[in-house]
């Protein structure tokens, strides 16, 4: 009788602060430590919670608060998806957002992707994470939260000949805008990262810092590149016109 009254006790503990959340909510198993409640128990009613309709199951140890519309249940975001699979309880940074989704809200593509990639230095399996695909790719470099972008924006000169719906050139011209509005010590940053990148998306970017009069951090990826190398990019003279002294086709 006493195993059934503290196991009813921690359920209700549970419930009570689950219905200070709003609807939507992620919740993980350390969010119930304070209760004093042991990891274990937490787990089980939880699982128990989920047979009943009163949460949903995103991702092993993460779970989330049913959300309705007046057209029925609503999924799984993408922002909670990257909120689940990229922080650690610690709140450290596991991998970061980049492909078609990372390129779309960097004004690259207009296309909306199907799924969601993330670079992360341990690869694993795709999964499915409420109605989300992901798909996970080896990241070129540790990352720390402020070089996201950074890193996106390399991630994009590399793959400068395969972007959706644009043309190299056009794609071009806008990393060469968001580039040129980067403070001095983001495109030191940049320039540092791009060290841990292929040889093409260092001389690309090279090209591009030289044409913003960044002859300095231009040295700096000149000197990692093989003079002999040349590099077949899709990009004419017009679209970048110190191409040929970065070896750029």
């Amino acid at each position: 009788m006493e195993k059934a009254t503290k196991s009813t006790t921690a359920r209700q503990k549970i419930l009570n602060r689950l219905q200070k959340l709003e609807p939507g909510a992620l919740v993980r198993y350390q969010d119930f430590a304070s209760l004093g409640i042991a990891p274990g128990t937490v787990a089980v009613n939880l699982s128990r919670l989920r047979q009943e309709g009163l949460v949903q199951q995103v991702t092993k140890g993460t779970y989330r608060l049913p959300l309705q519309s007046r057209f029925g249940p609503v999924p799984v975001s993408e922002q909670q998806v990257l909120q689940v699979l990229l922080q650690t309880p610690s709140k450290k940074l596991r991998g970061y957002p980049t492909g078609v989704a990372a390129f779309n809200r960097l004004g690259l593509t207009t296309q909306v992707p199907q799924e969601i990639q993330i670079a992360t230095s341990r690869p694993g399996r795709p999964k499915k994470v409420g109605n989300v695909r992901v798909r996970f790719v080896r990241s070129r470099a540790d990352v720390k939260p402020e070089e996201v972008k950074l890193c996106q924006l390399l991630d994009a000169l590399r793959q400068i000949k395969r972007l959706p719906d644009t043309s190299p050139a056009a794609a071009l011209l806008r990393l060469r805008e968001q580039i040129k509005q980067l403070p001095p010590n983001e495109q030191a940053a940049l320039v540092r990262l791009a060290q841990d990148y292929n040889p093409a998306t260092r001389a690309l970017l090279g090209a591009l810092l030289e044409g913003l009069g960044e002859a300095k951090l231009a040295t700096k990826l000149k000197a990692s590149l093989n003079p002999l190398s040349t590099y077949k990019l899709g990009l004419s003279e017009q679209a970048l016109p110190n191409r040929a002294q970065w070896q750029i086709r």
